[in-house]
Formats: C-alpha cells, sequence, structure tokens
C-alpha cells in the first residue's frame, strides 16, 4: 500500500514495493514485469510516476528496459561478502556449464616498482603474469590479472591449467594463502576493459586490488580485478557495540 502523506516519494516507495516482490520470486530472471498503464491502473499513478520508478530499478541493475517489449527482471547480481575471502571458482564449483576462464595473458617479466612493493620484491625480480577472462553461465563477469613472484611458482608461465589458481597454488606448489588485504573503488573502465566485459564504456566498475599472503606473512600474489558493476554487489554485516 501507498502512503501518500509519507515523506518518501511514490515513485520510491514503487520502486520498494516492486523490487520486494523480485526478491521473492514473483518474477525471475527474463520475465516482463506488468506494462506502465497496468501498473498506472494498480498503484492509481500517474505515467510519469511509474517511469520513475522503473528508472529507479533500471539504475540499480533489477531490470532492463527495452523500447517496444517492456521491463524485464535482470539476471540476479552475485554477491560478495566482504568479510570473507571469495574465489569465483570455490564459490561456484568447477562446473565448466557455469564457470570458465579465458586466458588472455600468460607470461614472465620483470616486476616494475609499484608491483614489486606489493610483493615486497626487488624491481630486477621476476614475476608471474596470468590475466583471466572471467565467464558465468557464459557472460563475461571479470578481468583478473595475477602478479606473482617467479621463484614461489617454478613454470607456472609455462602452465595449461588455470581454472582455479588457488587450488594449483596448494596442490602444486605448496602455498596456502592464510589472509589477504583488499582494496576496492568504482572506477570507470578502460576501453579495452569494457571491450572485454561486453559492457559500454563508462559503465561503472569494481576494481578490486588484493594483495594475498602465506601463513608467514609473506605476499605471495597481487591481484587486480576489474568486475561488472551489474553483475555483482559486495555486502558487509554491522553491528553496534
Amino acid at each position: 500500500m501507498l502512503d501518500p502523506t509519507s515523506p518518501i516519494p511514490l515513485y520510491y516507495q514503487i520502486s520498494t514495493t516492486l523490487l520486494d516482490q523480485i526478491l521473492e520470486g514473483k518474477w525471475t530472471a527474463g520475465e516482463l514485469l506488468p506494462s506502465e498503464s497496468q501498473l498506472v491502473a494498480e498503484y492509481q499513478v500517474s505515467r510519469a510516476t511509474i517511469r520513475r520508478a522503473l528508472a529507479e530499478l533500471q539504475r540499480e541493475g533489477w531490470i532492463t528496459t527495452r523500447k517496444g517489449k517492456g521491463s524485464m527482471v535482470a539476471k540476479p547480481k552475485m554477491e560478495q561478502d566482504l568479510m570473507r575471502f571469495y574465489s569465483l571458482a570455490r564459490s561456484f564449483g568447477k562446473s565448466a556449464q557455469r564457470i570458465f576462464s579465458k586466458t588472455l595473458r600468460q607470461e614472465e617479466i620483470v616486476a616494475d616498482p609499484v608491483i614489486g612493493k606489493h610483493l615486497s620484491i626487488g624491481t630486477a625480480d621476476r614475476i608471474v603474469v596470468i590475466e583471466r577472462l572471467r565467464h558465468v553461465d557464459k557472460e563475461p563477469i571479470m578481468l583478473e590479472t595475477s602478479y606473482l613472484p617467479s621463484s614461489l611458482y617454478p613454470g607456472l608461465a609455462e602452465a595449461s591449467s588455470l581454472e582455479a589458481l588457488y587450488d594449483l597454488f596448494e596442490t602444486v606448489y605448496g602455498i596456502r594463502i592464510a589472509r589477504a588485504e583488499e582494496f576496492l573503488q568504482a572506477v570507470a573502465p578502460t576501453p579495452e576493459e569494457a571491450s572485454h566485459l561486453g559492457i559500454a564504456k563508462g559503465a561503472p566498475v569494481f576494481l578490486v586490488e588484493r594483495i594475498s599472503f602465506n601463513p608467514q606473512d609473506q605476499p605471495v600474489e597481487f591481484r587486480r580485478s576489474v568486475i561488472r558493476g551489474d553483475r555483482f554487489r559486495y555486502k558487509v554485516e554491522l553491528q553496534q557495540n
């Protein structure tokens, strides 16, 4: 029920109601929402109010709107808890139908000063660079680049299987990730990043930079991930003391 006396705008009340219904499963991904005319009749508001409510849902990535077809529920966003260590492969399993990685770059180079600082190595030291385009359900989700000290990962530049890197680190190289530091910010992708991810130039993405440490607190990986903002969201649970 809408409350005309509430300080909350009617369009926002409607968008919240529609979102609750989406989350409850009234409409699933790919299904059309009621038409603008049907929503006008249901909520007894102007068409402009309905359009603003739908625009709010579209802005937040919950629906997509196509001219001549109407508004449909978008694919659900993947969610990552900021307080937990995240691995895409471990989250979705190794089924090729769910997760797939395309290796764009795999080589050994000399570390530049920035990467060397993150990994606590010298600029003359060599590193392995692995750049992968990660897909979920055949859709590109993130562009991920790992920088790894060559001394810890001999032969990795020639390895053929790079789907689940952390499992590979542990089983082949005996390196276990004990903790990580992550830095998260919203940015605009470069034209190359947007092209790889299949998104428009200027579409928002998450930039996540991670330094991973072994049990001896030695940096063993610096990772830079560019993640689609329309397909991913982060959450954190807060407790009041």
